[in-house]
C-alpha cells in the first residue's frame, strides 16, 4: 500500500511540475500573424480566385479589369455611387450583381422604384452593363405595377458608364 501510495505522489509530482513549466513562461509570444502570408486555397479571402483584399490594391495587376474581383472595378464602384441613394438588399462584386430595395422620393412618396445593375464583364465599355428598373405607384393602400422608360435605364447605365471612366482616369493620374 505504501508503494501505491509512494508512487501515485511521485506521478503527481511530476505532472505538477510539468504543467507548472509552461505556466511561468509568461513572456513567450504567440507568432505574428501577417495577413500576406494567407494560405493558397478556397476561401473568402484567398484562393484560385485570388486574394480578395487585392482587388483594392492600387499597384495590382488590374489593367483594364482594374483590380481583381470578378467585374470591372471602375463599373463596380460607379454603379455602386450611382444607387446608393437608395437601399441595396444585395451586392456581388464576383457576380457584378447590385439590387436594391423599393425607394420612395420624399418628392413623389406614392411611387417607387427598384433597381436591379448586372456589370457583365472586366471591360469598360457600354455594352458591360446592364440596368433594370422596376416602378410601382401607389393605388389607396396597394402598390401596382407601372411602366418604366427604357430611356431611364439607359439614363442610369449612361451615369454609371461616365463615373466609371472618371474613376479610371483618377486613378491612372494617381498612379
Amino acid at each position: 500500500m505504501n508503494s501505491r501510495l509512494l508512487c501515485l505522489a511521485t506521478v503527481l509530482a511530476a505532472t505538477s511540475t510539468l504543467a507548472a513549466c509552461g505556466a511561468f513562461h509568461g513572456d513567450t509570444k504567440p507568432a505574428e500573424i501577417n495577413p500576406t502570408d494567407m494560405p493558397k486555397g478556397p476561401g473568402l479571402l484567398s484562393g484560385e480566385s485570388g486574394n480578395l483584399l487585392d482587388a483594392f490594391n492600387k499597384k495590382g495587376k488590374g489593367g483594364e479589369s482594374g483590380g481583381t474581383i470578378g467585374v470591372n472595378i471602375y463599373l463596380w464602384r460607379a454603379a455602386l455611387e450611382s444607387v446608393a441613394f437608395m437601399p441595396i438588399t444585395q451586392a456581388d462584386s464576383n457576380g457584378g450583381v447590385i439590387v436594391t430595395d423599393w425607394y420612395s422620393s420624399p418628392a413623389a412618396p406614392n411611387e417607387r422604384v427598384r433597381a436591379n445593375v448586372l456589370i457583365l464583364g472586366k471591360s469598360l465599355s457600354s455594352n458591360a452593363v446592364k440596368v433594370t428598373l422596376f416602378k410601382q405607384t401607389r393605388s389607396g393602400s396597394s402598390w401596382a405595377n407601372a411602366e418604366v422608360s427604357p430611356a431611364t435605364a439607359r439614363a442610369l447605365e449612361d451615369t454609371i458608364l461616365t463615373k466609371a471612366r472618371a474613376l479610371k482616369v483618377q486613378t491612372m493620374a494617381d498612379k
